[in-house]
C-alpha cells in the first residue's frame, strides 16, 4: 500500500505539471490562449506529444481500460475500479467509451422479402401411421373399372356409326307420260332429305330406358349397362314414338317437296304431259308423307339403330338380344316354254300346269333371247306388300331378280301382291276375270293380261302368277314371327303370246 500511495503522489504531481507547463509557456499570458489550448486538446494525446507511458513497467503494469485513468498504466487495478464512480455516470461512460448497445429502439418497417432459398433435401420418412376408418362408398356411376372403360369405347364407336343430321329417303313414282292409249309408264326416283339427330336421340333413350334420365352421360350409361345389362328391343320400341313424331314433322312441313316436284318434272326428257306427271309425283309424295311413308322412314332409321346396338353388344361380349322384328325380301322371276308358233313371237304354254317341268326361266336358258322373254322384264310390273289391315307398309316397288328387302317388320300377317290395273292392260298388268279363272284351274294363284306396245311388233300376253317362298309354299299371304327372315318370289308365267296387229 505504501508503494501504491507514493506512486499516486508522483503521478498527481506530474499531472499538475502537465497542466501548468503549457500555460506558463504561452507568450501572451495566462488566459490569452485558453481557447487555443482547448482547441488543441487533441494534440496532447497525439503520437508525438504523449505525457504518459505507452508501455507497462514493473511498477505500473496494469492498463486501465475504463474509469478515470483510462489509458494509464497503474500499479493496481483498484485505480480502475468502476465502483468508485457514480453508477449512472459509470454506465454513461461505459456506453460512450465502449460502444456498448443501448436500449432497444422501436422496430423499423419491414424490408422487402429476399429471394427464396434453394429447397432443402427431403427428410427421412417417418413411421407409417395407423390405418384410418373406411370411407363411404364411391359414386358407382363413374368410370371405376376396366369393364366400364371398355363400354365407353364401344358405345362411342356404336354411336359414331349412326347417321346424324341428314337422312336420305328415296321416293319412287310411276308416271304415265301419255295418259290414254297406249300407256307409257315412266318410273321416277328422287331423294328426299330429312334431318334427324339419330345418335343423340339414341343416347337420350338409353338413359331413359336404364332409369337415368335423358341427360345421362356415356359413363353413367355404361355403369348402368354393367349393373342391369341392355335390352335392345325395349330401347327400339321406346324410340319409335319419338322418331315418328320427328319424321312426321319433317315430312309434313317440308317446303322443299314442292320444289322437288318442279325439279323432277323439268328433268324428264321429252315430257309429254306435265300435269299428269306432276299429279303422279305429288301422289308419290303423298304416300311418303302419309302414315305409311312415315312408318317406312322410321323403320329404316330403327334398322340402323338396331345394327348400332348390335355392334355395342358384340363389343361388350353380351348375349345378343333376341330379335323381335322380322325381315321380308320380295323378288321377281319370269318363266316361259320352248313351244313357239310362227317364228319366235308366238309362245304357247297354255296347257301347262304350275308344276310342269317344261317351264324354263327367261334368264339363262334357251328361250332367254326370244321376243316374249325380252319384252317381259322383271321390273315391268309393280309389287306391293300389305299388312293385316290391307294397308301398304311401303310405297309400291318394281320387281327385280335381286329383290327388295323390307326390314323391321312387326310380327304379324302380310300379303304380297303384284298390282293389276282394272282400267287398262296397256304396258301394265291388267285385270282379266277369264284369265284369273283359267290360271286358278291350272294351279296358279292369279292371272292377268298385258298389251306391250313397246315391243316390235306389239305383243299381247296372258300371264299366270304364283307366289312362292323358299320351301315352295304359297306366300301370297304369310305370317312373320320375331327374328324371322323370309323370301317371297313373285313368278310370272307366260301362258300365251300373240302378235297384236
Amino acid at each position: 500500500m505504501h508503494k501504491s500511495a507514493l506512486t499516486f503522489g508522483l503521478l498527481a504531481s506530474s499531472l499538475v505539471m502537465l497542466v501548468l507547463t503549457p500555460i506558463l509557456n504561452q507568450p501572451h499570458g495566462l488566459f490569452s490562449n485558453t481557447v487555443a489550448m482547448a482547441q488543441g486538446y487533441d494534440n496532447y494525446y497525439g503520437d508525438n506529444n504523449s505525457y504518459y507511458s505507452e508501455y507497462p513497467t514493473d511498477d505500473n503494469k496494469y492498463e486501465c481500460r475504463t474509469g478515470p485513468f483510462e489509458g494509464f498504466f497503474v500499479s493496481s487495478v483498484e485505480f480502475c475500479d468502476a465502483k468508485k464512480f457514480d453508477d449512472n455516470k459509470k454506465r454513461d461512460h461505459l456506453d460512450n467509451r465502449d460502444n456498448r448497445t443501448g436500449p432497444v429502439g422501436p422496430q423499423g418497417p419491414a424490408g422487402p422479402a429476399g429471394p427464396a432459398g434453394p429447397i432443402g433435401p427431403n427428410g427421412t420418412q417417418g413411421p407409417q401411421g395407423l390405418v384410418g376408418p373406411q370411407g363411404p362408398p364411391g359414386n358407382t356411376t363413374g368410370l371405376v373399372n376396366q369393364t366400364q372403360f371398355t363400354c365407353v369405347a364401344c358405345l362411342l364407336d356404336a354411336l359414331a356409326k349412326l347417321d346424324t343430321g341428314a337422312v336420305i329417303v328415296n321416293i319412287t313414282a310411276t308416271v304415265d307420260t301419255n295418259p290414254g292409249t297406249p300407256v307409257q309408264n315412266l318410273t321416277v326416283t328422287f331423294p328426299l332429305t330429312i334431318n334427324v339427330e339419330v345418335a343423340t336421340l339414341l343416347q337420350n333413350q338409353l338413359g331413359l330406358t336404364l332409369g337415368l334420365g335423358s341427360n345421362a352421360s356415356i359413363f353413367e350409361i355404361c355403369a348402368a349397362i354393367e349393373a342391369q345389362s341392355l335390352n335392345i328391343t325395349t330401347v327400339l320400341n321406346a324410340l319409335r314414338p319419338t322418331l315418328t313424331a320427328i319424321v312426321t314433322a319433317q315430312l309434313t312441313n317440308n317446303p322443299a317437296l314442292t320444289t322437288l316436284i318442279v325439279e323432277i318434272i323439268s328433268a324428264i326428257p321429252n315430257i309429254g304431259n306435265a300435269p299428269a306427271i306432276a299429279a303422279a309425283v305429288t301422289s308419290a309424295l303423298g304416300q311418303i308423307t302419309g302414315p305409311t311413308g312415315v312408318s317406312l322412314v322410321v323403320d329404316q332409321i330403327l334398322a340402323n339403330v338396331e345394327v348400332s346396338l348390335g355392334i355395342l353388344e358384340e363389343c361388350l361380349g353380351l348375349e345378343p338380344t333376341p330379335p323381335t322384328t322380322a325381315t321380308l325380301t320380295v323378288n321377281k322371276e319370269v318363266f316361259g316354254c320352248n313351244n313357239f308358233i310362227i317364228g319366235n313371237d308366238v309362245m304357247d304354254c297354255s296347257q301347262m300346269t304350275n308344276t310342269d317341268p317344261a317351264w324354263l326361266s327367261c334368264t339363262g336358258s334357251t328361250i332367254s333371247n326370244s321376243p316374249p322373254c325380252l319384252e317381259l322384264t322383271a321390273n315391268l310390273f309393280d309389287i306391293e306388300v300389305l299388312d293385316n289391315q290391307n294397308s301398304q307398309i311401303l310405297p309400291p316397288f318394281e320387281g327385280s331378280a335381286q329383290g327388295t328387302t323390307i326390314e323391321n317388320l312387326q310380327p304379324g300377317t302380310y300379303a304380297v301382291n303384284e298390282i293389276k290395273n282394272n282400267q287398262s292392260n296397256i304396258n301394265q298388268l291388267g285385270e282379266s276375270l277369264n284369265d284369273e279363272t283359267t290360271c286358278g284351274v291350272l294351279g296358279f294363284d292369279d292371272g292377268g293380261t298385258l298389251l306391250n306396245t313397246n315391243a316390235d311388233p306389239d305383243l299381247s300376253y296372258t300371264i299366270c302368277i304364283e307366289y312362292e317362298d323358299e320351301q315352295g309354299n304359297d306366300c301370297s299371304r304369310l305370317t312373320l314371327a320375331g327374328g324371322e327372315d323370309k323370301t317371297c318370289t313373285v313368278k310370272n308365267y307366260i301362258r300365251f303370246t300373240n302378235i297384236q296387229l
